[in-house]
């Protein structure tokens, strides 16, 4: 009786979340990066003190 009792609980509990999820579902807080200035990493690069190097 026990082992129904607790089965019924968990089927209970799993139909619950499914319901919820189907009905309504979380919704995402995440947002995108601003992304990479290129533009500033350029400006601020001192290419003449840079070491030559091999593109091999």
């Amino acid at each position: 009786m026990r082992v129904l009792t607790a089965l019924s609980a968990l089927a209970l509990a799993t139909g619950l979340f499914w319901g919820t999820m189907l009905t309504r579902p979380p919704t995402s807080e995440a947002r995108p990066g601003l992304g990479i200035d290129t533009r500033e990493i350029t400006l601020r690069a001192h290419l003449d003190e840079a070491e030559p190097c091999d593109a091999n």
